[in-house]
């Protein structure tokens, strides 16, 4: 049954750890050799950066940040839990659920959204299950103390990456995935939002498995209307629904990474794409658009090497970089992003397992008419999950960071 409670896991962790402070070169300590020598040099500002551990149990692959209770203020949500803030000191369970171990996952909250799917002015919860099956909705009964009840929305929602967004232009989300193989959306009766949604797909099969890795949407055509992108190309979406999405492919094929994120990096009039390369291995650049001119090509450019051995920005290199989510971090006007290494994804079966868990941030410089982008360490123990969350926690205007792992749930904040 739900409880109300002082959350403490498997030791008590609501303290808060100075990271680090960034002066013009500040040298990263206790990493091994393979990261030595990384620094953060002149044109990187002065920040602070402040760890809460809310707790060191694995409870979910991911979190969501929403306001749970109508208080006007933001909590995090984990799996099972919600924890009240500003300061997530307290546990809210509002659904069974237990902490797991690391060599096993959490099949039920890879990845955790919040948003008012009902039209009553209280936030719910969609929990993103294994890839390939289950989306379940639980419906906020505006109560402390009552279980939500769980409604299985989706029965097949493949790729480790699904996506929360208005990709129709109605105003309404959808979820875009996979089902059978073939990239599309899932569509809620907003009549009944507990009813089975509705899949509408945009391709032809393109995979037997579900664990693709990377997936996106937003527009690349500069037609006003999301477009839906993939680790080796991206559909079009038409002028009108239904309609045949066209598909354009990148001149760089890779493994595929998680989120895809979109945005006019190089503030240029067009979008961009960002993404890692491989969500197991190493890999991180970035797709900068060519413009109308060019029938909107893309070129790509590295920021981390695919190869283990080479390092890239800031001579930095890790591995597993299984989320990704844009801010303005440094609020120049240029947007950046954070992501990280997940933790523990597969055992010691992947490439760098045993190397820390990094979260890193990695801002966006203008060079020319590119983009010089710059990493900075924030925190050398946490890594991401299969999402990770940029916004600001405490209505203090920094943008702030939240995790949930295999390494617990925690936020590092401005």
């Amino acid at each position: 049954m739900p409880s109300l409670y002082r959350y403490h896991g498997t030791a008590s962790t609501s303290i808060f750890i100075t990271i680090m402070k960034i002066t013009h070169c500040s040298l990263r300590l206790f990493l091994p050799a393979s990261l030595l020598g990384f620094a953060i040099c002149a044109s990187v500002p002065l920040l602070s950066w402040k760890k809460q551990i809310i707790t060191k149990d694995f409870i979910s692959e991911g979190v969501a940040v929403s306001d749970m209770d109508g208080d006007g203020v933001s909590d995090l949500i984990a799996g099972h839990l919600w924890f009240k803030g500003p300061d997530f000191t307290t546990a809210i369970q509002y659904r069974p659920g237990k902490a797991h171990s690391i060599d096993g996952y959490i099949e039920d909250s890879f990845i955790n959204w919040a948003d008012d799917l009902n039209g009553d002015k209280k936030n719910d919860l969609l929990m993103v299950g294994w890839p390939g099956k289950t989306i379940s909705l639980y419906l906020n009964p505006g109560k402390i103390g009552e279980e939500w009840k769980s409604h299985k929305i989706i029965t097949e929602a493949a790729t480790e990456s699904p996506i929360w967004i208005d990709l129709t232009g109605d105003k309404k989300n959808e979820i875009v995935c996979m089902q059978q193989g073939k990239f599309g959306y899932y569509s809620a009766d907003w009549a009944d939002v507990t009813k089975p949604w509705t899949f509408t797909a945009i391709s032809e099969k393109r995979s037997g498995s579900p664990y693709v890795h990377g997936l996106g949407a937003g527009d690349l055509n500069s037609d006003g209307k999301p477009d839906i992108i993939e680790k080796d190309g991206w559909f079009e979406q038409p002028a009108t629904l239904p309609g045949t999405w066209a598909y354009h492919k990148f001149s760089q094929q890779c493994r595929g990474g998680s989120q895809m994120l979109v945005h006019d990096y190089d503030k240029d009039g067009d979008n961009d794409v960002v993404t890692s390369l491989d969500g197991h291995g190493y890999g991180l650049g970035w797709y900068q658009n060519d413009g109308k001119e060019k029938s909107f090509t893309f070129s790509y450019h590295e920021i981390l090497p695919a190869d283990a051995k080479k390092k890239g920005a800031n001579d930095l290199q890790f591995s597993q970089l299984h989320s990704l989510a844009m801010a303005d971090i440094d609020k120049d006007g240029r947007m950046d992003f954070v992501t990280g290494k997940r933790y523990w994804a597969h055992g010691k079966n992947d490439p760098g397992s045993l190397d820390p868990a990094l979260t890193v941030v990695f801002y966006n410089r203008q060079e020319g008419d590119s983009i010089k982008w710059e990493s900075s360490i924030i925190d050398q123990d946490g890594g991401v999950g299969c999402d990770v969350v940029a916004t600001d926690l405490n209505n203090d205007g920094k943008v702030d960071v939240a995790v949930g792992s295999k390494k617990g749930v925690f936020v590092i904040r401005q």
